[in-house]
């Protein structure tokens, strides 16, 4: 766990309130047992059970007498987005890729949770291709992805080529014309695996963002997840003042890049 003020149960439990909103363990699904949770996160049993008790107490799991404890519901996260563009990406994820090495950990099809259903604007239980990738500089790993894309476009994704190209560089090669994206940026706890994997202590803060790409008829054909080290990754964008009716509004003005430490 990463040194924090807070109790070691509060930690444990922000990490798992996280999860349950990111369907980590789906709808009305049961829970690991306190001893699997407590060995996951390397911590007692007791503050596990203290976590869990906080979780109970907001409403957002249930324990059932001699079952365990279960998902009290879908924990769909509602994030406002905002407008991308689409140039200005394709342009960062251009240098992303000649700069950075990424290496593909998970490729599968899948029915689609809630969760992703949702924002692929799909039918809960179609089939979406997920890939996890980790995307380095230098040697030093710096993200997390997670990416979800229709069924009909992922059967036409190599694996070699996930492996070595940005997925806006394959979506153009596959000749499906991506034309805006909707994306959002907040921070997250570092989970167990993915702190393993960026190298960080369990619990440490990272950058999170959640990019919805749409083609040219507003289709969405990719929702990605990625998390990011913010001491080896930093999103920065240019801004300009405009005009607007009532009063003057700030928009982006050139493209965001990405900055190694």
């Amino acid at each position: 766990m990463s040194d924090s003020p807070l109790p070691l149960y509060h930690k444990v439990y922000l990490l798992l309130k996280q999860r349950l909103l990111a369907d980590g363990f789906g709808p009305d699904a049961a829970m690991p047992g306190e001893n699997a949770l407590a060995a996951e996160y390397g911590v007692s049993r007791l503050t596990i059970r203290r976590s869990l008790d906080a979780l109970e107490s907001e409403g957002l799991v249930e324990r059932r007498q001699g079952r365990g404890t279960f998902v009290a519901k879908p924990a769909l996260l509602s994030v406002p987005q905002q407008s991308s563009d689409i140039d200005a990406l394709l342009a960062h994820m251009a240098r992303m890729g000649m700069q950075t090495q990424v290496r593909l950990l998970e490729l599968d099809t899948a029915p689609a949770t809630p969760q992703v259903a949702v924002r692929l604007e799909l039918a809960a239980g179609t089939l979406v291709q997920r890939s996890v990738r980790v995307r380095s500089h230098q040697g030093l790993p710096f993200s997390y992805l997670t990416t979800f894309v229709p069924d009909d476009i992922g059967q036409r994704i190599r694996r070699k080529d996930l492996g070595s190209k940005p997925l806006l560089a394959i979506f153009r090669d596959l000749g499906v014309r991506v034309a805006r994206a909707e994306q959002s940026i907040s921070a997250v706890l570092a989970e167990p695996g993915i702190a393993e994997l960026l190298d960080v202590p369990v619990g440490s803060a990272l950058l999170s963002l959640h990019r919805v790409v749409r083609d040219e008829s507003g289709r969405p054909v990719e929702w990605l997840h990625a998390q990011y080290r913010p001491d080896r990754y930093e999103y920065r964008m240019n801004m300009q003042a405009h005009d607007m009716p009532g009063q003057p509004t700030w928009l982006p003005a050139a493209t965001p890049q990405r900055v190694s430490a």
